[in-house]
């Protein structure tokens, strides 16, 4: 099995991690919402864990956006590129631009590692009314920037082999 398809199917899984992360906080809102106006007893945990699972479900769905292109471009410009010079400067600029996300995801991963040590050095809990180790959120920074910057890899391994999808 190719690196570029190892990368894809990781991509899958946390895909699918992420929307049963997005269904959980959608159950914890009605739960809350049910506990407030009917029974007149709010919870105090559901903010706090729908909170968590945002963290997750952000750094673990951001690297299948980057593969399935669901992320934010500027397709003018692409397009104005290719109409009037062609792919290959295209191509540059596709390059370009991975390597410009590539610089800012390490950036990311390697605040997130300092955060995370820091934390774990400190024995640090969240500040909030559930209290868990603040490790356990920073490893999301971690995990979830590494699969980005595998993904990035993969794109420009990709794109170098002549694919256009990621122009």
């Amino acid at each position: 099995m190719g690196y570029v398809r190892v990368v894809r199917k990781l991509n899958g899984a946390l895909a699918y991690i992420s929307g049963a992360l997005i269904l959980g906080v959608g159950i914890l809102a009605v739960f809350e919402s049910i506990s407030r106006t009917i029974f007149s007893s709010p919870t105090s945990w559901t903010l706090d864990l729908s909170s968590y699972f945002l963290i997750y479900l952000v750094f673990f769905g951001s690297a299948y956006a980057y593969q399935t292109n669901g992320h934010v471009a500027v397709d003018f410009l692409r397009a104005i590129v290719e109409k009037h010079l062609g792919k290959t400067p295209r191509r540059v600029m596709a390059f370009f631009g991975w390597g410009m996300a590539f610089i800012v995801v390490f950036l990311l991963l390697r605040g997130g590692f300092t955060l995370f040590m820091n934390a774990l050095a400190r024995n640090q809990l969240t500040a909030n009314i559930l209290q868990i180790p603040i490790t356990v959120l920073y490893f999301a920074i971690i995990f979830g920037s590494t699969v980005m910057l595998l993904t990035i890899i993969a794109i420009c391994v990709e794109t170098g082999k002549g694919s256009d999808e990621f122009l």
